[in-house]
């Protein structure tokens, strides 16, 4: 394929998530008519008491008092979240059924599942806010200047949350199977069944306070993290990649420099509020208005303030931005990621 074809592909996977959602704004009067007598629920695509659910309950109540309707949560859990992504995708198009999930992990998903729907198959209304990706092990345990394998529980993400920031740094990583979730890879690591664990930035630093004996040792960012000074982070110009790579010439360092960015963007965790596209534009619309204002008024700050949780609401045209410039970063070196994947192998 000449560079010039791809260029033009690349842009067509950025403009579809540019102006997905991008309708008109509607008034009032019409949004009240598209909330009438109508129930929006919430699929979170896991237990209850993770930290999406948490928002997802901590969202209902304040929509409900903004929209008139009935709005419930509802939890499916499976597949590592992806039966409620799907439940999402083939909701009917008037049922007003919104997702609480991360559209990176589909993007990481369909790495090796093409049947599940694409992320510009959905629209995104807004996001509760973003944690970056962190590596953990024990105090005297994994180092990042080694060269042995490292050992790593096999996780939803592990793609760019391990095995591309290792490879990146000149390690290979042996992928252990049969965790059941953080807290069973966590309790593998304090046994030592495992040399490292990853897993986002404030469940990270919440265990390795309550384990003596752990300590984070790369943050996936592409800048210093203010919850974990003196901790290396894996991407941008002063990250540990470009600190490896100034021996190499231009083209090869400018690679290395794109795929530890896109690991850092792919694992971060962006807690986004998404509709399937097919939505009509005028329920899009209303949606997306409805939880701009909610994401940002008071009500939700203070019930957050109240059960403890951050809130950095981003909207809508902003995250659907980030995600045009991840999917054009993953088509680019998508035979890499799939070679990833493969050695990974299915995460169930």
């Amino acid at each position: 394929m000449s560079s010039s074809i791809r260029r033009g592909l690349l842009a067509m996977v950025i403009a579809s998530f540019a102006t997905m959602g991008a309708v008109t704004p509607v008034s009032a009067a019409e949004c009240t008519a598209v909330f009438a007598r109508k129930k929006i629920t919430l699929v979170v695509p896991f237990k209850p008491g993770g930290g999406y659910d948490a928002y997802a309950r901590m969202l209902a109540p304040v929509l409900q008092e903004q929209t008139g309707a009935r709005v419930s949560v509802a939890n499916m859990p499976g597949a590592n979240g992806m039966i409620g992504v799907r439940a999402v995708a083939a909701a009917p198009a008037d049922s007003l059924t919104l997702g609480v999930f991360d559209l990176r992990d589909v993007i990481v998903a369909r790495l090796t599942d093409s049947t599940l729907p694409p992320a510009s198959d959905f629209t995104v209304l807004g996001s509760v806010g973003t944690t970056h990706g962190v590596w953990a092990s024990l105090e005297g345990g994994a180092s990042l200047d080694g060269s042995g394998a490292l050992t790593a529980g096999m996780a939803t993400g592990i793609v760019p949350r391990v095995l591309l920031p290792a490879m990146l740094l000149g390690r290979e990583v042996q992928v252990v199977r049969g965790f059941q979730g953080m807290s069973d890879r966590w309790l593998a690591l304090l046994r030592g069944d495992v040399d490292v664990v990853d897993g986002s930035h404030d469940t990270v630093s919440r265990l390795v306070s309550s384990s003596p004996g752990t300590r984070p040792i790369l943050v996936l960012s592409s800048k210093s993290h203010p919850a974990f000074a003196g901790v290396p982070h894996l991407a941008g110009p002063d990250g540990l990649v470009a600190q490896r790579s100034r021996q190499l010439d231009a083209a090869a360092r400018r690679t290395r420099l794109e795929l530890a960015g896109l690991a850092a963007e792919l694992s971060a965790s962006e807690r986004t509020i998404a509709v399937a596209k097919k939505a009509p534009p005028a329920v899009r619309a209303c949606l997306e208005q409805t939880l701009e204002r909610a994401l940002h008024g008071n009500a939700l700050r203070e019930a957050a303030a109240r059960q403890g949780q951050a809130l950095e609401p981003t909207r809508a045209p902003v995250v659907r931005d980030q995600l045009g410039r991840i999917e054009a970063a993953v088509a680019r070196n998508l035979p890499l990621l799939k070679q990833l994947a493969a050695k990974a192998g299915p995460a169930s």
